[in-house]
């Protein structure tokens, strides 16, 4: 009696089209095996390393290759930005002999993405006291990602953190109420459980203040080069007139701006105003009107205007007022005239230019007459 004995099959080869993929991408897995029995048919069972089901081929007798194609949707472990998977492979002939092999595959984790209108917050200002609400949207790649949302308020007071329970969630939102006037610019950033991050600003939250005081201003400037966009050669001396205040009760500022730069013939004239801050020493109003009587270059929608004001008397003016007037054609989004162009909106990096003559007065309840300026 002779016996014969099975001889198991023997991967010979595993390659992967990749040697790293991101998280929800797929990989393409070629095997070859050697096994002398030809009448043996094959059982191959793949572990890919990440705790899923274990993938199972069977393959008729005669054939010795496979390829399987796995879409990870998540680097594993938890906390780390990528990870090395092991990929194992068993083949099994229909005698029960079995050969193994084994590959490693590097999974990338992808950071959440914000896109650009993904944060919305206040479209206009609130009141002193009334909560700010901001809702970041996102996006990830990575389906079996968690995600933590923190939101900086941008007045120095904590953030707040807001962990979000489970997979799939695209949003995510809190409210904050601020203890003064201001413009403030809120940051949310989105965290996901792999340490991938984005942030992205609102710009800005407007708190006002409708019994803080008003501001007035009269007097002129020195317009520096490049104040006037379309002829940044222009410089000299242009003047301004502004009050902007809120009557009792009322959410909207009145008043009116005026502003005039002689050498490049451009005479502003506010027509409304949406909203006014003071904040100490310093002040700003946003609005709309008209240059030279024109309503922006489609002839409807206007020119939006920013000014920002500081009374150098009160305390923290620095002694000095200064002024800068940012004019916008709204139909195009082109910037006509800034005083500062390397300024921020926000007022607290705005920097205005010291006026050359003239005054500018924040007035409060205690309000005191100060010296206008020669």
């Amino acid at each position: 009696m002779v016996t014969v004995m099975n001889t198991p099959p023997v991967v010979t080869s595993l390659s992967l089209n990749s040697a790293s993929i991101n998280e929800n991408d797929s990989v393409t897995l070629v095997g070859h095996f050697a096994d002398p029995t030809s009448i043996d048919s094959h059982t191959v069972s793949i572990t890919w390393g990440e705790g899923l089901p274990i993938t199972v081929v069977n393959l008729p007798p005669g054939l010795r290759t496979f390829q399987v194609v796995h879409q990870y949707l998540d680097d594993v472990p938890t906390h780390t930005p990528l990870d090395s998977s092991l990929i194992q492979v068993a083949v099994t002939d229909s005698q029960g002999g079995v050969g193994g092999n084994s590959t490693n595959i590097v999974v990338n984790n992808v950071a959440p993405v914000i896109p650009v209108d993904g944060i919305s917050g206040p479209v206009g200002p609130i009141a002193l006291g009334v909560a700010a609400l901001v809702t970041a949207t996102f996006n990830d790649v990575g389906s079996l990602d968690t995600h933590t949302c923190t939101f900086s308020w941008g007045d120095g007071t904590a953030d707040d953190v807001v962990a979000l329970v489970g997979t799939g969630n695209t949003s995510c939102a809190a409210s904050h109420p601020y203890a003064g006037p201001g413009i403030y610019q809120v940051t949310t950033t989105v965290e996901d459980d792999d340490t991938g991050t984005v942030s992205r600003p609102f710009d800005f939250v407007v708190v006002y203040d409708p019994d803080g005081g008003f501001v007035t201003g009269g007097g002129f400037i020195d317009s520096p080069r490049g104040a006037y966009q379309p002829d940044p050669t222009l410089t000299g001396k242009a003047n301004f007139s502004f009050v902007s205040k809120y009557k009792k009760g009322a959410k909207i500022p009145t008043g009116n701006t005026q502003f005039h730069f002689k050498a490049a013939s451009v005479n502003f004239h506010s027509s409304n105003y949406e909203w006014l801050v003071v904040a100490g020493a310093k002040a700003q109003f946003k609005g709309s009107g008209k240059v030279n009587g024109h309503f922006g270059s489609d002839g409807v929608s206007g020119y939006g205007f920013l000014l920002t004001a500081t009374d150098g008397q009160r305390a923290g003016g620095g002694g000095v007022d200064k002024f800068r007037i940012k004019v916008v054609d709204k139909a195009t989004d082109t910037v006509v005239y800034d005083n500062n162009t390397s300024g921020s909106d926000d007022i607290d990096a705005a920097n205005p230019q010291e006026i050359s003559g003239g005054s500018i007065v924040i007035h409060t309840k205690k309000h005191t007459k100060k010296q206008t300026k020669r």
